[in-house]
């Protein structure tokens, strides 16, 4: 069933609605939508619906909605930080990240990520990642699109989240895994944090910083990861133990 978003709609069960212009050429030239088809449409604030095509015109594709879909949101709030990454690595964080159910991306900037961006660059590249974010939330059926938020440092990551539980998997931390940590209750009422370090790994100022702001530093297993391959693991593993991936997640 081919899935779409209409982001700022309000949506119910037997009204009629038109698909974005955005989504438009997709629909009509590739997938060929005609009366009849069913498909289904999420407001991406969490509720999703299924419909038949009801109108399907050069110009117009409309949907009447007939039933509202269940969630496949986890009911975890994760929060990824991610250091930012050379090449299009962010990019292959942000579609794994959406796929597994975070509910927000913050790249962060440290003193070993890649250099400031700059505004013009940072603006298309957040924008850039946002769109990944919204393709990879219809790919997996997701009734809400993360968002992907403006580049921040590690400073302000740790004043604004300090006290909410802040996992930080280090490739030099030896005594505590992850798994352990997970084998407690999840928090209530909280943020999940998940930050994952640099390329070049988070010089001993940083690692001060996170253990002042109360972060735990993990470790992921005997392995040493790539960033990317990092938040994969790690927000796996949470949602694994804590979340909606594993048999006695929360439902």
């Amino acid at each position: 069933m081919h899935y779409f978003f209409l982001e700022g709609q309000r949506l119910s069960v037997e009204t009629e609605v038109e698909l974005f212009e955005r989504d438009f050429n997709h629909a009509y030239r590739v997938l060929r939508l005609k009366p009849g088809d069913v498909l289904a449409i999420s407001d991406a604030r969490g509720k999703a619906f299924r419909g038949t095509v009801s109108v399907s015109e050069p110009k117009s594709i409309k949907v009447r909605l007939v039933e509202e879909l269940s969630s496949a949101e986890s009911p975890l709030n994760i929060i990824l930080c991610h250091a930012l990454s050379k090449g299009e690595k962010m990019d292959l964080v942000v579609r794994q990240a959406v796929e597994l159910g975070v509910k927000k991306i913050i790249p962060v900037t440290t003193k070993r990520s890649i250099p400031d961006l700059g505004n013009n660059k940072e603006k298309k590249k957040n924008q850039r990642w946002q769109n990944i974010a919204r393709s990879a939330a219809a790919q997996c059926r997701r009734a809400f699109i993360p968002a992907v938020e403006r580049v921040r440092d590690l400073k302000a990551i740790l004043l604004e989240f300090k006290g909410n539980p802040f996992l930080v998997p280090w490739e030099e931390e030896s005594q505590l895994p992850l798994v352990d940590v997970l084998k407690q209750p999840p928090p209530r009422g909280k943020a999940v944090l998940l930050f994952i370090g640099p390329e070049g790994g988070f010089e001993n100022s940083e690692i001060e910083a996170i253990n002042n702001a109360g972060g735990k530093l993990v470790h992921l297993g005997p392995r040493i990861l790539r960033t990317e391959t990092a938040a994969t693991a790690a927000i796996t593993m949470v949602q694994a133990a804590w979340g909606d991936l594993g048999l006695e997640g929360e439902k």
